[in-house]
C-alpha cells in the first residue's frame, strides 16, 4: 500500500527498542500497513498511545525511510513509550516541520551545535552531510552533556571522526556540565558555547550552522556565534 498523508495515525510495530541513558530511549518501529511519507531532517512525528495521548518526537533516524524515535521519559506518554517492548503497537503521524535546507551547506564548513538530547534531531542531517557529495568544504560536531555517563549516541559520535568531509576528518568535540566519580573523562568540561571558539579557529569563508538542543542553550549559542562574527 502506498504512503497515506500526514494527517491520518497509522499503525506502527515497535521492532527494538534501544536504551541510550537511564531515561532515554530510542524505538525503532514499521508499520504494519502502509507507511508515512519519507521525512527530511529536522522533521517529526506525533506518537500515540492508545488511551494514554500523543506526544511530538523528533525523527532520529539516518534515512529518509527508516524510523527511529529517541525520547526522554517526561509525561505520561512517553513513560508508556519508554516502557515499549518488541511487539507493541503505536500510532504515528507525519512528517511534520519544516526541515534543514541542506543546499545551504555547497561550499560551507557546517558546525552542528547539540546540546543533550538535541543531538537526536541532528541525527539525520549529519549523516546526509558526511555521507554524501552535498558539496561542504568541512564538518565540526559539537555536543554537550550533563554528564560522561548521559552521553546520547556515544558510539556514533566517535565513529564521525573517521569520517572524511572535504578532504578533512570530521571533527567531533565533547564537552560536560559536570563530572561524577564513577565516570572518568578526558575531554572538556563547561558549556558547549566554548567550543565554538575552537571549532571556528582558523577557519574561512562561509559557516553553515545547524543548532538544536534546550532553548537556553540554544540562545546562548547564537549569542556566542554573534560574538565570534558569524
Amino acid at each position: 500500500m502506498s504512503a497515506v498523508g500526514p494527517d491520518l495515525p497509522v499503525a506502527y510495530r515497535v521492532i527494538a527498542t534501544l536504551p541510550e541513558q537511564h531515561d532515554v530511549t530510542t524505538l525503532e518501529v514499521a508499520p504494519l500497513d502502509g507507511g508515512l511519507p519519507a521525512f527530511e531532517p529536522a522533521q517529526f512525528s506525533m506518537i500515540g498511545v492508545a488511551g494514554v495521548g500523543e506526544v511530538p518526537i523528533s525523527i532520529s533516524s539516518s534515512t529518509p525511510v527508516s524510523h527511529r524515535y529517541t525520547l526522554r521519559r517526561a509525561g505520561a506518554v512517553t513513560t508508556e513509550l519508554c516502557a515499549a517492548r518488541p511487539g507493541d503497537v503505536i500510532t504515528v503521524r507525519g512528517p511534520f516541520g519544516r526541515p534543514w535546507d541542506l543546499r545551504r551547506v555547497r561550499g560551507a564548513h557546517v558546525l552542528f551545535v547539540a546540546g543533550g538530547i538535541g543531538v537526536a534531531p541532528l541525527r539525520a542531517a549529519v549523516d546526509a552531510v558526511t555521507t554524501r557529495d552535498l558539496g561542504a568544504v568541512g564538518v565540526s560536531v559539537l555536543a554537550g552533556f550533563r554528564g560522561p555517563g548521559e552521553q546520547v549516541f556515544g558510539a556514533w559520535l566517535d565513529g564521525l571522526g573517521e569520517r572524511v568531509v572535504g578532504g578533512h576528518a570530521v571533527e567531533v568535540r565533547r564537552t560536560v556540565d559536570r563530572l561524577h566519580p564513577t565516570a572518568p573523562w578526558n575531554g572538556s568540561q563547561g558549556p558547549v558555547t566554548d567550543l565554538l571558539g575552537p571549532a571556528l579557529d582558523r577557519r574561512s569563508g562561509t559557516v553553515a550552522v545547524f543548532v538544536c538542543g534546550p532553548d537556553p542553550m540554544m540562545a546562548a549559542t547564537l549569542r556566542t556565534l554573534d560574538g565570534l562574527g558569524v
